[in-house]
């Protein structure tokens, strides 16, 4: 600090006389300097800058966090101090602060100065002497006062005012904690305010719960002063109840609350406007903006009826003339949008009388209904269309309650069935009204259990006699009508006038009948003809053979005898018992195919096709053959039958070739989703496509037995045998390029004992 001189006078020397020293702090380096004497008082190196942590360690417990909280106000808040400490060493110092105005900056500066022990007694005896100034301030104070001490924290003085608020005598309560007058559950929060000075401050001002000496719970607000009397930390406590304001405050916060709860749950539910005595729109909130799309500077100037379609003047009308009579006017209301459409409102207009009973005020609260009559408006539309859907129904419709009694019939019960002109006429009638009463009773005792036990009644067939004694043959269905609870309140029927199809079905009957016989009929006539056709073409080789045996005999015994002519004749003949012979055993052949049943098993197909064709191998080697064979499965099959279709397949495609081709026959399988399907392709002659219908017709030959042989009989019996097992034979053929013919087989095939066998694949 700068000497400071006056009229020639060293007032810096004076004041370091009087053990006074200087200090100066530099807010923004955090540090602190003194003079000479404020060195010497502090204990440390004079005119060197010392930071505020290295000063704060000189100071004892307590008188360090003291000071540290008031530099923080001197810095923060410019805010002025004067602080007794106690130093490491025992020392007691005054230290006081100040900010000075210096030109356009602040400077934080102040003095230090040692207390002596006599100065603190002569400072008690003042503070005794001014008896008078304590008890003005404190004894007589009209607001309760107590004084309580930092780290015990208990009571060591009293005023009257606070014996009287907390109802003790003074010994009792000098002998009392403020533990001792506050609620259990707020002692914690005692501990954290009060167990430093640093954290209470220098003035503490808070609301707690007092508790006086009858337990009554009392809000208080205390201001606290943190004063020091005869060397000890105390806190001056003043005592202002505002227990009654703070019931009044939590009261009038609870009717805040519901008055906003209500307002919230109206403005979330319903429509509402609020009008003036003139009807002029003052308030209008959000849901009734958000559904109308008007506002309050939309309607101003405008009568409410813009809100409202022409058809509803007369309604508005009476409502302004029951609310102005002071009613309470409620209707719905249909208004328009302000954008277009309309709003239906369930309304309640309510008149606010002031005193003299006079309207200053209307309010308007709506409830959103729109949907609702949207929805009723389409639920009549649906009942028509569902009446006229049902009227109009060629079946009979009809609607009864628990005790029997139509409550609906369509125009088609009502005019066929009960022969009345108009649905009207039998509503409340019972069957007793229309049917004899032996049929009456059957009919109600029937829907007498559906109504009881709850269960529908699906396609029952029933008959009448109508009024002209016809017989009417219904199919009716009746199931249990119930409500939203599921309760069964009655049924509905329907029922279908089936009198045609029943004639149709016992003319069908008949005619099954009838087919069945003829079926039989001709079963027998097929076993019949099978077994003519086997005798027949069994005792046909005897003859046969007799005329080939005499034949030869005829040409051997009498060959010199015999012209050219005549050895030709004799070869014609034998030619002819021959191919006979053939034919016949080629139509028992076919006769047994399909007849003689033979077990199934399972059969490696490419071993199959390899017998077959090892069988041909004198007519592969004459030809020079090329067989080409694809992957086979092994299935679950009858094994003579379709070695008997390969052996014919196979044999075609080798015979029917041209003498200048080489052959070449791919055999091959394909899997299907339920069938096996082989093939046999060859590069032969092909079938004429003129001929191609006759290809699987008994005894049908395409070609000249002159040059290809054969009686025409191993296609159709190829035919016959997939068919009796189940699948299907077909072919397709160029004439000139060769033909594919191609089988399936089921891959489930049941055998004798009716057990189904699967076909797999051999991998």
């Amino acid at each position: 600090m700068a000497y400071q001189r006056e009229g020639g006078t060293d007032w810096h020397n004076i004041l370091a006389l009087n053990g006074i020293g200087a200090w100066k702090m530099d807010p923004i380096g955090q540090t602190i300097s003194c003079c000479t004497r404020g060195s010497e008082i502090l204990q440390i190196p004079p005119n060197e800058p010392l930071s505020l942590v290295a000063l704060k360690g000189k100071f004892r417990p307590n008188s360090d966090k003291i000071l540290t909280q008031t530099l923080n106000n001197f810095l923060e808040a410019s805010q002025g101090f004067i602080k007794v400490l106690e130093m490491l060493s025992g020392t007691r110092i005054r230290l006081r602060g100040k900010v000075v105005q210096q030109g356009n900056a602040l400077s934080y500066c102040g003095s230090i100065e040692s207390i002596e022990s006599a100065e603190l007694e002569d400072h008690q005896v003042l503070f005794s002497d001014r008896a008078d100034l304590y008890n003005i301030l404190f004894q007589d104070n009209p607001m309760p006062m107590f004084i309580w001490e930092f780290g015990t924290l208990n009571i060591i003085d009293v005023n009257r005012q606070a014996l009287l608020k907390y109802g003790y005598s003074r010994d009792e309560f000098l002998k009392l904690n403020i533990r001792d007058i506050r609620p259990g559950e707020d002692i914690p929060l005692i501990e954290k305010h009060t167990s430093r000075e640093d954290v209470y401050g220098e003035i503490h001002q808070k609301v707690w719960r007092h508790l006086n000496k009858a337990g009554e719970l009392m809000q208080v607000e205390i201001t606290g002063h943190r004063v020091e009397i005869g060397g000890r930390s105390c806190s001056m406590v003043l005592i202002n109840d505002i227990t009654d304001r703070v019931e009044a405050e939590e009261q009038l916060l609870a009717s805040l609350k519901d008055l906003s709860d209500y307002r919230f749950a109206l403005d979330e539910s319903c429509l509402v406007m609020i009008l003036d005595k003139d009807k002029n729109v003052e308030y209008v909130n959000q849901k009734f903006q958000d559904i109308s799309g008007f506002d309050k500077s939309s309607l101003r100037g405008n009568s409410l009826e813009v809100l409202y379609n022409e058809n509803q003047g007369t309604l508005v009308t009476g409502c302004w003339d029951a609310v102005y009579s002071g009613d309470i006017w409620r209707g719905e209301l249909k208004g328009k949008r302000k954008e277009g459409g309309v709003f239906w409102v369930d309304t309640v207009m309510i008149p606010f009388k002031d005193n003299d009973g006079l309207a200053y005020q209307y309010i308007w609260v709506g409830y959103d209904i729109t949907e609702k009559k949207l929805g009723d408006e389409a639920l009549v539309k649906e009942r028509s269309l569902l009446r006229a859907i049902i009227d109009n129904l060629p079946i009979q419709i009809y609607v009864k309650d628990t005790e029997g009694k139509h409550i609906i019939n369509n125009r088609f019960q009502y005019e066929n069935l009960l022969g009345q002109a108009s649905e009207k006429e039998t509503l409340g009638k019972t069957v007793y009204d229309y049917f004899p009463e032996e049929i009456a009773a059957g009919m109600d005792a029937y829907d007498r259990k559906i109504v009881r036990e709850g269960k529908p009644v699906l396609n029952v067939e029933e008959y009448y006699y109508d009024r002209k004694g016809k017989l009417v043959w219904l199919l009716t269905n009746k199931v249990p009508l119930r409500d939203s609870e599921g309760k069964v309140v009655g049924l509905v029927g329907m029922s279908r006038d089936v009198t045609d199809r029943k004639k149709k079905e016992e003319n069908l009957k008949r005619l099954n009948s009838a087919l069945q016989k003829k079926a039989l009929e001709l079963e027998r006539s097929n076993q019949e003809l099978e077994q003519f056709a086997y005798i027949a073409s069994h005792d046909l080789q005897e003859p046969l053979r007799m005329i080939t045996g005499f034949l030869g005999l005829l040409e051997k015994k009498y060959e010199p005898l015999l012209d050219p002519k005549g050895r030709q004749y004799i070869h014609f003949a034998v030619d002819g018992a021959s191919r006979m012979k053939n034919i016949i055993m080629d139509l028992l052949a076919y006769s047994r195919a399909g007849r003689i049943e033979e077990k199934v098993k399972e059969v490696a197909v490419d071993e199959l096709v390899a017998n077959v064709i090892q069988l041909q191998k004198e007519l592969i080697k004459q030809k020079n053959a090329r067989i080409r064979l694809g992957k086979f499965p092994k299935i679950n099959i009858p094994v003579a039958p379709i070695r008997q279709v390969f052996h014919n397949l196979i044999n075609n495609a080798l015979k029917y070739q041209r003498e200048d081709q080489v052959p070449q026959v791919d055999i091959k399988a394909e899997e299907e989703e339920e069938f096996w399907k082989f093939m046999v392709i060859d590069n032969g002659i092909g079938i004429p496509e003129t001929l191609q219908g006759r290809v699987f017709i008994l005894f049908s030959r395409l070609h000249g037995k002159e040059k290809y042989s054969g009686t025409g009989i191993g296609l159709a019996m190829c035919k016959k045998i997939i068919e009796n097992l189940g699948g299907t034979i077909g072919f397709r053929s160029i004439e000139g390029k060769g033909s594919a013919f191609f089988f399936t087989v089921p891959k489930s095939i049941a055998d004798k004992k009716g057990k189904d066998r699967i076909n797999t694949f051999d991998h």
